[in-house]
Order: structure tokens, then sequence, then C-alpha cells
């Protein structure tokens, strides 16, 4: 181990893990650099404290725990996507602190989707008020043959019940705990099975041409909150499609000049030019973009964009090709939809949500149908297996996302009972199955 280690630090590989006792060893080395941090920073605003990890609390309490320093966390711990966020290094770090001030009130959704909020806060329990618009919570029925209708009857769903220019500000999304199947026989196990196409954004392939991943990234740069992260996205896409003679690939986002000057500030006006007109290439145009674009990036590291990803694709919906709607939205045009992963989209507000039912890490529940259960039943969430807890932890950040529409797609057969006990609630249970 002591011989992997320094080789991989000789080669200038370290994990995030090692930069943290690299810190903490210079902190205890040199007891000067925490003194010359806190007269630097007087006030400290810790923001996402939910998914600060112990190791990372320790490090902070190394520099502020002791100090003059105001340090004040801010953080939603229902919100927390990292298993070890919660347990912190000590007393300093302990979060929320006992009389802290609680937020409960949500301007982003309305009363509905509140009250699912509310029953799937697993870590600390809270009564969320929702004083946002009124919203509409609905349920997705299928089996095996009817999967494929899932995303398209979301696509009509949001289509019918969003006001149009709400939708068009922020197109709906599919979220779901898992990108791909692992080896278990079970079913439906990620967001693959349902859209049997889908790439993730992040890792294009020889299956995904560039025009695709600037298309995605355009919808999420249009809604408006993400667009550093757009950006990023489409530079990681362009970053993926290139052969470097040097082995080194294409440096980040953030080390790219500004100066229009530059070729680094080129390649930025060329990024953005690609994130307005996305939807706008026709072949002709798209290719002297991605011309323009290869003349930039061999200036900047003497990289070629591959020949396989520059190809001109028609837009497309997501997805697969909808089945038979059923009466009340098949005359309605769908909204296309965004899918990626509920992790993805923590922080984002959407017009309309899908979840869509996965198989939890453990490969022995479904996490849809855990929340739906805990719902129909008031059981305790904090009497759940830790398993559960986890599953629906994350059910819960993505139904917090939406505004108008969330959407739950699960099993009929395993969910069907849990459903039909939510109709008094004023749920919209549809059985794809029927139609």
């Amino acid at each position: 181990m002591d011989h992997l280690k320094r080789t991989l630090a000789r080669r200038g590989v370290f994990r995030f893990q090692d930069m943290y006792a690299i810190a903490q060893e210079y902190l205890a080395r040199h007891p000067g650099i925490a003194a010359a941090v806190t007269t630097r920073f007087p006030f400290v605003l810790l923001d996402e404290t939910q998914d600060t990890s112990a190791t990372q609390h320790e490090l902070l309490d190394l520099v502020f725990a002791s100090s003059s320093t105001v340090v004040q966390r801010v953080g939603y711990t229902n919100q927390g996507i990292y298993s070890d966020a919660a347990s912190a290094g000590g007393p300093a770090s302990l979060f929320p602190l006992p009389g802290a001030p609680e937020l409960p009130v949500s301007r982003r959704f309305g009363p509905q989707i509140a009250a699912v909020a509310s029953r799937l806060a697993v870590r600390r329990p809270q009564q969320v008020r929702g004083v946002g618009p009124d919203g509409q919570v609905a349920v997705l029925l299928f089996d095996e043959t009817t999967v494929s209708d899932v995303v398209p009857t979301f696509e009509r769903m949001a289509a019918v019940t969003v006001p149009e220019d709400v939708l068009m500000r922020r197109p709906p999304r599919v979220l779901g705990a898992r990108q791909n199947p692992k080896t278990s026989p079970v079913y439906p196990q990620s967001i693959s099975c349902y859209l049997p196409g889908y790439t993730p954004t992040s890792t294009p392939t020889a299956h995904r041409t560039l025009i695709g991943a600037a298309r995605a990234a355009s919808a999420r740069w249009k809604t408006g909150p993400d667009s550093y992260e757009a950006a990023t996205e489409l530079w990681n896409a362009v970053r993926a499609s290139v052969s470097s003679p040097t082995g080194d690939g294409l440096p980040a986002l953030s080390r790219l000049e500004r100066s229009i000057a530059t070729t680094g500030g080129r390649v930025r006006i060329l990024l953005g030019e690609l994130l307005l007109n996305a939807d706008e290439f026709d072949a002709a145009s798209w290719g002297e973009a991605t011309e323009q674009l290869t003349i930039q990036l061999k200036l900047l590291d003497g990289c070629q964009l591959r020949q396989d990803v520059m190809e001109f694709t028609p837009a497309a919906t997501v997805g697969a090709a909808p089945g038979p709607a059923p009466a009340a939205v098949a005359a309605v045009p769908a909204a296309r939809a965004v899918p990626g992963t509920i992790q993805s989209a923590k922080g984002e507000t959407h017009a309309a949500t899908l979840i869509l039912e996965c198989l939890e890490k453990t490969g022995r529940k479904f996490d849809v149908t855990e929340a739906m259960r805990m719902i129909a039943e008031s059981s305790d969430p904090l009497r759940e297996l830790k398993s559960v807890q986890a599953a629906v932890q994350l059910v819960f950040v993505g139904a917090t996302r939406p505004t108008h529409l969330l959407v739950l797609a699960t099993h009929r057969d395993r969910s069907k009972k849990y459903a039909d006990a939510m109709t008094g609630a004023g749920w919209d249970i549809r059985d794809l199955t029927e139609h």
C-alpha cells in the first residue's frame, strides 16, 4: 500500500481523502496556518451543510472551532444525498445545533407536494408548508409490457397540467436513482430500463453525438439557474469527444482564459453560441459551427474532434416512441422531458418531475414502492430500515424539485394497493395496463 500511494503521488494522482489528510498534516506541522486563515476570514458561511462529510467538518473545526471567527452553517438535513453527511466530527460540527432556526415554508410548491415531502422526511421529521403554486401529485402504474409508455405519458401530462410559459422556462425532468442496471434479474432497476437509448450527458460515447449533448445542455441552460452547470456539461461533452496527441486532453472549463483575444476566450464564445442555437441548427450550420470549434480546439491544445461525434442528427423526443395514450391526453402535444439522476438534479427547480422506480443499492427493495408504502401507511420514517431510509431519502430529494406536477412511476404489482389508498388525498392514479 505504501509503495502504491507513493507511486500515485509521484504521478500527481490524489483522492479527495488524500487532500484532506495532507491539509490536516500541514495544520499539525504549522499551527500558524489556522491563525492566518481565521484572521483572513472573520465570517464564514458554510452552505449545503447536510452534504458536508465528517472529514470535511473535522478539517474546518481544526481551523475555526477555537477561533473568534463567526461560522454560520446553512443546510437542509432531509436534502442530504451522502451517507456520512450526518456524522460530524465533534460538538463544534453538530448540525443542526439545538435551537437552530428552521425554515419549514417552501415557496417552490404548494400543499399537495408539500404533504408528500412531509411524509418522506426520513432524517429529521418536519412538517413542510407549501405556499407555492397549487400542484398535482400523480402515480403511473405500469408492468413489463407498458414500461415504455411511462415517460411519454408523463410528457403529455406535463403539457396538460403546466402552463405553457412555465414549461418553456423549465422543461419537465425524468429522474431516477440509478443510471444503468446491475446484474440482478429483477426489473426495472434503472433509468435505462424505461429509456433504452438513455446515455448520461456527462459521459458521451460513440453512440451519443455532440449535437445531442448540445441540445441537452441547451435545455438546461435555458432554465436559467444552472447556466454555469449547463456550460460545464457541454464542455465536458466536448472534452470527451476529442483525440489528443499528448493524451492530456482539454483543460476544465474554469481553466479556459476569458479574454476574447485568446483561444480560450474564443472557445467560450463558441460554447455560448452552441447553447443558444442548439435547437436551431440544420446540417449546414452545424457543420460550420463544428468546423470553427475544431479550429479553435487545435489552436488551444492540439486536439481534434472525432468524426463519429460530429455527425448531425435531427432533434428527436427523448425515449421510446409513445404507445397508446389515455384518451384524456391523447390529443395534446407532448413536452420533451430531460432525463437524469436524482443526484444530478439536486437544488434544481422543475415545472414537472417524474420519479422512476429503481432498485435501491442493496438490491432488495424498490425506492418508489417503499416511499408509496410509507405515505399510504403513515409509517414512522425513523423506524424504517437504514437501507429503506437511504432509498426514500433520494425520492424525497427528487420529489421536492417540481413546482406544478410530481409523478411517481411504480410497478403495478407492488404498489397498486398503496396508490389506491391515496385517491382520497386527491392524487391522480393512472394504470397504464388498463389503456
